[in-house]
């Protein structure tokens, strides 16, 4: 049946800050359905099949009107299949990134989202059959790495020979990781690293952590299955910090030394001036940057992730993304310009 819908809406499941979702809060999506709720999960299914009824119908979702991701075409009978769910770990971080929207105190210990386990969600939808060997699970966070449930989640969807892809900042070494990348359904590991030099890594991350984290680059690639392309490294380009040529330069050296073949390069879309009714407003020096990202990963033999929304920002297509408000930009800038001692 030809009618606008998407992919997340027709079988994606977020576990997201405070609740399950269908997509990852690069976009908003409809309204989550809070953990705290009685039968959260099983209302938040229920609620798609609703929404997707209503979108045959014309009706969107406000919040999914300006999102790139909605297209009209022949879609597909939802068969109640899970084909990507997103495990985010919104309790701890072992970085303090300048630009994190949580605030400082989630890297002081606080945990800023509610407590609920994944594992439990992903074992009943394996026991529904709704989770097979052609579903995706991505991990991010916070960092996805500090769960304690981590390891018994990868372990359990590796038998399952679910494919995975795990967003970390590299800080830590995880050895189901290994297990991970040593596995024959194409796991890959995304590191962002956003520089190439470990001064810029500290005003970033605010943490001294650059050396390791290049080690345990290198210990993900020599323990992989193919030795180098299911670790990729990550730039997300920051206006006056990274969005120089010297920098990028220098990004792709340490990728060359350290084997890695994949990069891909975002822009931080909470720091841009975001609006759902204007168009987004990103500086010329991140834009150029942008360009001169592709135009050195092509010239230097890299394979360069697509990231559509990076695109769309840059490309000054309106979506709907979160809005940030003056006081979480305030106190971004206030964290970056002073910042605490490093650890």
């Amino acid at each position: 049946m030809q009618y606008k819908c998407c992919n997340h809406i027709l079988g994606s499941i977020d576990l997201g800050f405070n609740g399950f979702k269908y997509c990852n809060e690069v976009w908003e999506g409809p309204e989550y359905i809070h953990y705290g709720e009685e039968n959260a999960f099983e209302k938040n299914e229920e609620r798609r099949l609703k929404i997707i009824e209503e979108m045959k119908h014309g009706i969107i979702p406000e919040r999914c009107k300006l999102c790139p991701e909605l297209k009209e075409q022949d879609w597909k009978e939802f068969d109640g299949k899970i084909f990507k769910i997103t495990v985010f770990n919104w309790k701890h971080c072992n970085a303090a990134c300048f630009y994190c929207s949580v605030g400082s105190d989630f890297h002081d210990g606080v945990k800023k989202s509610d407590d609920y386990d994944s594992l439990p969600i992903i074992e009943k939808l394996i026991n529904q059959g709704r989770l097979n060997q052609d579903s995706f699970i991505a991990f991010m966070g916070g960092e996805p790495t500090m769960l304690e449930e981590f390891p018994a989640i990868v372990k359990l969807l590796l038998s399952k020979n679910c494919r995975m892809e795990v967003l970390t900042n590299g800080i830590k070494y995880e050895s189901v990781i290994s297990e991970m990348l040593k596995a024959d359904n194409h796991n890959t590991i995304c590191i962002s690293l956003d520089c190439g030099c470990r001064e810029t890594y500290k005003r970033i991350k605010r943490v001294d952590k650059f050396d390791e984290v290049i080690e345990t680059i290198k210990k993900y690639i020599l323990e992989s299955a193919d030795k180098s392309n299911r670790v990729k490294l990550k730039y997300i380009i920051f206006p006056n910090v990274n969005d120089n040529k010297k920098e990028i330069d220098k990004f792709f050296e340490v990728c060359k030394t350290a084997g890695v073949k994949t990069v891909a390069r975002a822009v931080n879309h909470h720091e841009s001036k975001m609006d759902t009714t204007k168009n987004q407003v990103i500086e010329s020096s991140v834009i150029k940057a942008y360009s001169y990202f592709e135009q050195q990963a092509k010239k230097l033999g890299f394979e360069l992730q697509l990231e559509p929304w990076a695109d769309a920002i840059i490309e000054n297509k309106v979506y709907n993304c979160r809005k940030v408000s003056p006081l979480t930009r305030f106190r971004s800038e206030l964290h970056f310009l002073f910042a605490k001692k490093v650890k």
